[in-house]
């Protein structure tokens, strides 16, 4: 990944997934489906060349911000998501009561 990228979260409702994009290039995404208020966070998908450059861990990190702001909750079924979660415990508050 260059230095001179310009990386954006988008949240596509009709996909059900919030992507990461720097600029036109699509770089990966976090897929969901909702019950009631709580997101289900189904599974994290980065595009090959993305690969072991930490992406994944932006993006989550991104989605998880996203939640936190305006005012969600999840319930991580993706299992890079649980690794997230146990790594950065900040998170935590955003997991729904089971």
């Amino acid at each position: 990944m260059s230095g001179d990228t310009s990386l954006k979260l988008v949240h596509n409702p009709d996909r059900d997934r919030y992507e990461l994009w720097d600029r036109e290039t699509f770089m990966g995404l976090v897929g969901y489906e909702r019950d009631g208020d709580v997101y289900i966070l189904l599974h994290t998908v980065i595009e090959e060349e993305y690969g072991q450059q930490g992406i994944a861990r932006l993006l989550v990190s991104l989605v998880l911000t996203r939640m936190r702001l305006d005012g969600h909750k999840i319930r991580p079924v993706c299992s890079y998501v649980r690794r997230f979660l146990t790594r950065f415990p900040e998170y935590q508050l955003l997991v729904a009561a089971a």
